[in-house]
């Protein structure tokens, strides 16, 4: 049964580092009911998670599951793109810090404009994809400025902060990947612990709190399901950012983020 936050109160790891990585899944765990403290189902069917894991993911094997998680890790499984656009506006964020404009909202003409002179500098004024990437870009920071006007309006997101990067969907997803390995008889679990503490640590020194994980999550789930419709894709993603993030039983109330 899914939306269910849950615990195992036997098997559970007892590494601080490990539920730290494990922590970082609690969005899928919570989604499909799963205990989000084991890296082993106590209850394992190989098979079935084999074939999910090849229909899902084109992973079929052991080589091909630390490859996976290796992508997720490095945030270049669905995430770059995002991320150049949001690594833009972060820059001139910082920029702005040391100027009269402090605390003001980057508008989307500047972040475009910043976006847009990066890329020439990158690949120079007539490159061939420079047009295509361009638009693509732009459509990018289009989508992301909406999903963060209705993260204001449900409550997720304060009135003048923006969600700094998405590589938190990608490390969510390698820290249930970790697990999947295990599933499905492609890993032991102690390679799968030692890829939850490198995600772990990611997302630590990435977002520093679970809130902002959570959003860069919320944010990089919405880019890539919901088509900016604000469907069942964004509601229940939306939902369990909201338990995750105050329900005493979670995960992320006892367990902090920060190193």
């Amino acid at each position: 049964m899914g939306n269910r936050l849950r615990s195992a109160r036997s098997g559970g790891e007892t590494e601080q580092a490990v539920l730290r990585g494990l922590a970082c899944g609690a969005h899928l765990k919570y989604a499909n009911g799963n205990p989000w403290n084991t890296v082993a189902d106590p209850r394992p069917a190989p098979n079935w998670e084999r074939t999910r894991l090849k229909a899902m993911w084109g992973v079929t094997d052991a080589y091909q599951w630390h490859e996976m998680v290796q992508e997720l890790l490095d945030g270049q499984v669905s995430t770059p793109l995002w991320d150049t656009a949001m690594g833009a506006r972060a820059a001139l964020l910082v920029r702005q810090e040391v100027t009269p404009a402090a605390g003001r909202p980057i508008s989307e003409q500047a972040w475009n404009d910043a976006v847009g002179q990066w890329l020439v500098n990158r690949l120079g004024p007539r490159h061939p994809e420079l047009k295509e990437t361009s638009a693509a870009l732009r459509e990018t920071i289009g989508r992301v400025l909406r999903y963060e006007a209705r993260f204001r309006e449900d409550g997720l997101l304060a009135p003048h902060d923006t969600v700094r990067r998405t590589l938190a969907w990608d490390l969510g997803r390698a820290a249930n990947m970790a697990c999947w390995g295990v599933d499905a008889g492609f890993a032991d679990p102690d390679e799968a612990r030692e890829a939850l503490r490198v995600v772990g640590t990611a997302a630590a020194e990435e977002y520093g709190n679970w809130t902002n994980f959570s959003l860069g999550y919320v944010l990089g789930r919405c880019l890539h399901f919901d088509e900016d419709t604000f469907g069942s894709w964004y509601r229940e993603v939306r939902d369990s950012h909201r338990l995750l993030t105050a329900d005493p039983k979670s995960p992320w109330t006892a367990l902090s983020l920060g190193r």
